[in-house]
């Protein structure tokens, strides 16, 4: 597969309007103390753990101008594999979950300083629901478990006793739906099956461990430096179903959560690997006709072609988005992982 690096590079992701966009109002510069996760397994990054010792909690000086904190943490030397962080931005905002971009300020064997990552953490609305709390909870234990080119990595979780929240790697490109709305298209079908087989193979990793992702759609994928898919959000999916109190919230891009949603997970809020399979084919229809399809109702699936003509691509490429968006879960590919072998065979075609 060839890189989108020339596509990407074309596009106005960098113009004034979309940085515009994607800038907020500064935060305070506060000093937090985060733990490195591969030098940890996920049941040491859980809540339940007893707090930290008492000079980690206080981080920021009473008049909230955070110079207590930092001489505070100044004075005391950091654990191996621990790092300070302050915020420099705010990313976005969804209806769950906020993305703030973060400096490295301080460490002990880990990132160097001035490292910039990005910090996830609960909306304002959610940060007090039980349910909210522990699907972000689990998404922390599954990046901490989960290590794949495509998938996003945990570089990093709060220390037990505050607000909880993660850090991950810091995806300048921003999403693919961040790419999409900059003009961005694939010139080929065989770079779209490019693209997508490396999707579906992160997606065949995280099902070889029992993890579904649930919510797949351009916004929960983002694009590296090297200008390949890595997979994000891994936590909250379960609240997309047609009662979900939460869905009005998180209904991002043209089309909103629910158009990349399997029938059976609209109906009944249970998703298994299939509901990935379908949520990846509407996906892949996407890229390849450069804007959503209709889809009615929810779940029914895209049985028109995408591609013309009646070349071998041509004809495999339209037949597995069929497939794989098969209104019912037994008419589609029963795994993932075939889904990203045929891909790679369409994309290796001459």
């Amino acid at each position: 597969m060839r890189s989108i690096d020339k596509l990407i590079e074309r596009s106005s992701l960098g113009t004034p309007q979309a940085r515009a966009a994607r800038r907020r109002a500064p935060q305070a510069l506060v000093e937090r103390v985060v733990m490195r996760t591969k030098n940890i397994d996920a049941r040491q990054i859980s809540p339940e753990q007893p707090h930290s010792p008492s000079w980690l909690n206080h981080r920021q000086a009473d008049d909230g101008s955070g110079q207590g904190g930092l001489q505070m943490l100044a004075a005391r030397k950091l654990a191996p594999g621990q790092f300070t962080i302050r915020s420099v931005r705010m990313i976005g905002e969804g209806g769950l979950g906020v993305v703030d971009e973060v400096e490295v300020t301080d460490t002990n064997q880990t990132h160097p300083v001035g490292t910039r990552l990005a910090r996830k953490r609960l909306g304002a609305a959610w940060s007090n629901d039980a349910g909210a709390q522990a699907r972000f909870e689990r998404e922390i234990q599954m990046l901490a478990t989960m290590q794949h080119p495509n998938v996003v990595s945990l570089e990093g979780a709060s220390l037990p006793g505050g607000e909880r929240w993660y850090v991950m790697p810091l995806f300048a490109r921003g999403s693919l739906r961040a790419w999409q709305q900059a003009g961005g298209r694939f010139r080929t079908v065989q770079e779209v099956a490019g693209f997508v087989a490396s999707i579906a193979e992160a997606l065949a990793y995280a099902h070889s461990l029992n993890f579904i992702h649930r919510d797949l759609k351009p916004e929960n994928i983002l694009i590296s430096d090297a200008g390949t898919p890595v997979v994000a959000d891994w936590g909250l999916g379960q609240f997309v179903h047609v009662h979900s109190k939460v869905l009005d919230l998180t209904r991002g891009g043209p089309m909103g959560t629910h158009y990349y949603c399997s029938l059976e997970q609209w109906s009944t809020g249970r998703c298994t690997a299939a509901g990935d399979v379908y949520s990846l084919g509407v996906v892949m229809a996407e890229l390849a006709a450069g804007r959503a399809l209709p889809i009615s109702p929810v779940g029914a699936g895209i049985q028109q072609d995408i591609v013309a003509g009646q070349s071998w691509v041509a004809r495999n490429f339209n037949a597995t988005i069929r497939r794989m968006t098969a209104m019912f879960p037994g008419s589609r590919f029963q795994s993932i992982g075939e889904v990203a072998k045929v891909l790679r065979a369409i994309a290796s075609f001459a």
